[in-house]
């Protein structure tokens, strides 16, 4: 599963090449909580990459540390973005990503579709700092996951 996922990562590469792609890179923090009991709570730092393939389509993927479960997880996939895309403060996307983990039985692999919000409180004072809430159900280990956190705009692509 980790060849796939340097798969995906290294096709999405020439789309990155497009001159309307925009790429965003950011650095971040998350909680995470999984409603199977067997899979515990953590906190992550790590990072994102979007490239953007039109407006409301985009390429994803994360790669976090988990700090009290020592872990290393991934995820790649795509993103629809459903709100204003015009509007660089608020939006929701609806997705589904692969998710691929150093510690399986710690965090679960598999395709998982999700929901994620990213709303920017201070644009003026912060502009670089987004929080995100991100819901997500892998069907194959029937489990929902929500993670909760906050980005640092990397300033690439401006």
């Amino acid at each position: 599963m980790r060849k796939l996922l340097l798969v995906l990562a290294l096709l999405a590469l020439p789309a990155a090449a497009h001159a309307d792609q925009v790429i965003k890179a950011y650095a971040g923090v998350n909680g995470i909580w999984i409603d199977d009991q067997a899979r515990p709570s953590d906190f992550e730092a790590g990072g994102n990459l979007r490239t953007s393939l039109s407006p409301h389509i985009s390429l994803v993927g994360g790669a976090y540390y988990g700090f009290g479960h020592s872990y290393l997880r991934g995820s790649v996939g795509a993103r629809i973005t459903a709100t204003d895309v015009d509007d660089p403060n608020f939006s929701v996307g609806v997705g589904l990503q692969y998710h691929a983990s150093s510690e399986p039985a710690v965090r679960s692999e598999g395709w998982a579709p999700d929901v994620t919000i990213g709303w920017r409180p201070q644009p003026v004072q912060w502009p670089a700092v987004v929080l995100i809430a991100q819901g997500s159900y892998m069907s194959s280990q029937n489990e929902a996951v929500l993670i909760a956190g906050v980005r640092y705009d990397l300033g690439v692509g401006r």
